[in-house]
């Protein structure tokens, strides 16, 4: 993994960058099971603006796909898009392909997501946010279809606690 952080803050960032891109392997020459290896890209972009407002951008992509003597790639190592982490205004692991059947999330090989964040400071520990997702994730590896993606947009509220700050979203699925 790479890292370049030129953040202002580590928990509630108002100026900087952070880039992550990293890659992973499982199985071949380490021996393991299943054979699969993954590729994985973030950055997050802030800027102070008029009053202390902040704008956050951020953006994440990522590939995983098997290699060797494995099939496919096992579903609790398929990438999933949902949740309060990534795109809130969907249940956690929503985001995707599904099953025909039982309509459950299958996961996939191939997920892209990004975030916009604008926050207005309110008193001294307390910010009023509102955000933008749009993100999906495909079935397969490789396989960016940016015609087809799911957005979300909500409000929220930030309580800057010194070593955990608390986020509390509402967001809605567009």
């Amino acid at each position: 993994t790479f890292i370049h952080d030129t953040r202002n803050h580590t928990l509630i960032p108002t100026t900087g960058m952070r880039l992550t891109m990293g890659a992973y392997l499982a199985g071949g020459p380490l021996g393991m099971d299943t054979d699969y290896y993954g590729f994985e890209s973030r950055v997050a972009r802030h800027w102070t603006l008029w009053w202390r407002h902040v704008l956050s951008l951020r953006a994440w992509a990522a590939v995983v796909e098997e290699y060797g003597q494995s099939e496919d790639v096992y579903t609790p190592n398929r990438l999933y898009l949902g949740g309060a982490y990534t795109m809130r205004g969907f249940k956690y692991r929503r985001v995707g392909p599904r099953d025909e059947r039982t309509h459950e999330p299958l996961g996939g090989k191939s997920a892209v997501m990004a975030s916009a964040e604008y926050t207005i400071p309110v008193i001294k520990m307390l910010r009023f946010a509102t955000f933008y997702d749009i993100g999906n994730v495909w079935l397969n590896a490789y396989e960016f279809q940016l015609d087809e993606y799911c957005s979300d947009a909500g409000i929220g509220l930030r309580i800057d606690f010194p070593l955990f700050p608390i986020r509390l979203d509402y967001a809605w699925p567009l």
